[in-house]
């Protein structure tokens, strides 16, 4: 029920929008690799957010740990000293990425599809993820960088169809940014 072609626009538009977050850090180009299975990146915890339109369900999940490597990637985002970061500010901080992650991801899709929402992030156990296979997958792609020296991160894409997708995505266009145009 998922194209070839919708398959790859999903895929690029993953990519574009974690190079586009604060997963990657200082904005640093990175090859992200896609994956059929998870393979390098064992982790803990997983923040979970939704796009919903009238023809599909997708899963966004950014698997990470909150061990002191993520601490410390968080903080330099955050512009805080390492050892300060509480936990509070830490899930705000990863839900925040999610957020924003997965908000570049829905921009690319509403240019598609105009009728689309977008679920607030919830935070839950990296075991629970075996559940979603319970939803009728259509398509499942699992995405990972190398980071040696930082925090290591992974993306999971989870779609359900609901009909035929079948598009394929424009990024040559830059989009505008809202600038001030006087007449």
């Amino acid at each position: 029920m998922i194209s070839p072609n919708a398959q790859q626009a999903f895929n690029q538009m993953v990519i574009r929008a974690i190079q586009a977050s604060p997963l990657v850090a200082d904005g640093v180009q990175t090859d992200i690799a896609t994956k059929p299975t998870r393979t390098c990146v064992q982790t803990k915890q997983v923040v979970l957010l939704t796009v919903s339109s009238y023809k599909f369900r997708l899963s966004f999940l950014i698997h990470f740990s909150p061990d002191e490597a993520t601490y410390a990637h968080f903080s330099s985002v955050n512009k805080l000293a390492s050892n300060t970061m509480k936990e509070i500010e830490f899930i705000d901080a990863i839900s925040e990425c999610g957020n924003i992650c997965c908000g570049n991801l829905n921009r690319d899709l509403a240019h598609i599809f105009p009728h689309i929402g977008m679920s607030t992030p919830n935070i839950i156990d990296s075991r629970c993820i075996t559940s979603l296979d319970k939803l009728g997958l259509g398509y499942l792609q699992h995405f990972e960088w190398d980071n040696p020296n930082g925090p290591q991160f992974g993306v999971s894409l989870f779609v359900n169809a609901f009909s035929e997708l079948d598009f394929v995505g424009d990024f040559t266009q830059e989009e505008s940014t809202g600038e001030l145009e006087m007449f």
